[in-house]
């Protein structure tokens, strides 16, 4: 079964004073494209959510929120050496480069590491690190799997509409090898009609008449396209079976199956021939839209 691109899980979860809210929203994109939206003071836990969506997903941009409040307040320790490591840079830059403005109070405590924060529930930080990730992690465990219920969904109703399209075309292509046959009669009664039109008083020779017959039949015959496209077809619904990363596979194979098809009408001169050629490439193009939404 195929998963479609397309998917939404959130979920909100509380422990020890301590309520963590997870979105999870996924989209359309040729690879894996992930985006967090985290308080910066929580950025240690993000390689490990990364992680557990990479482990989840495949395919898709992912945008993932994390939103942590504690209804208990931190405890806010100001780093003085740090301050004053920022302040003594700052001022060496203002000396070499003359240099007017320093650094005030409000940009000074928005520096990474001035400010940093401390849970009063644990005596320990190590500790409260611990507890938040295992909040956060099965809150993004939690929402993953509603993104996946409806990915799975979505996935469902886009199997459904690529098949009812393969039937269309496998259909168009029996009708073209049903077709083969009157096509090489045409050929035959095209090119007779030509030499009696251009050598009106000459009695033609059977036997070159067949030679050009065969001739021409071989540079318009679209039989071995018609194979190749069978097999790409055969091919293409062994991916939809099998539906694991099925989306890059089912596009290659769409671009070789569009490639057969034109080569096929660069060489008929069939009329119903060219008009389901036309209805195939037709088909291939609403196909392609819908694969542009598979994992």
């Amino acid at each position: 079964m195929i998963h479609s691109m397309t998917g939404y899980g959130s979920v909100s979860l509380q422990r020890n004073g301590t309520t963590v809210a997870v979105e999870v929203r996924t989209g359309n994109h040729r690879f894996l494209d992930l985006h967090f939206r985290l308080a910066r003071e929580y950025g240690f836990l993000e390689p490990e959510i990364s992680q557990q969506v990479r482990d989840t997903l495949r395919r898709g941009r992912i945008d993932v929120a994390v939103s942590i409040q504690a209804s208990v307040p931190a405890e806010c320790i100001v780093s003085v050496s740090t301050a004053r490591s920022y302040m003594e840079a700052a001022a060496r830059l203002r000396d070499e480069f003359h240099l007017g403005d320093s650094l005030d109070l409000r940009t000074l405590l928005t520096l990474p590491g001035v400010v940093v924060t401390q849970n009063l529930l644990f005596s320990d930080q190590a500790m409260a690190d611990a507890e938040l990730r295992l909040l956060v992690c099965g809150a993004v465990r939690q929402a993953l799997d509603t993104v996946l219920q409806m990915r799975c969904q979505e996935g469902q109703a886009l199997e459904a509409e690529i098949r009812l399209y393969l039937d269309g075309i496998w259909d168009k292509v029996a009708s073209i090898r049903a077709h083969l046959p009157a096509e090489l009669a045409e050929c035959r009664q095209r090119l007779e009609e030509r030499l009696q039109h251009l050598l009106p008083h000459v009695t033609l020779d059977p036997q070159r008449l067949a030679q050009e017959v065969a001739l021409l039949a071989e540079k318009s015959d679209v039989s071995e396209e018609i194979t190749r496209l069978e097999s790409h077809l055969d091919q293409y619904v062994g991916v939809l079976n099998d539906g694991r990363e099925a989306g890059k596979k089912m596009d290659f194979l769409l671009q070789e199956m569009h490639r057969e098809v034109n080569t096929m009408l660069s060489k008929t001169g069939h009329l119903e021939v060219t008009r389901l050629g036309i209805a195939i490439k037709a088909d291939i193009e609403k196909l392609r839209e819908q694969v542009q939404n598979v994992e």
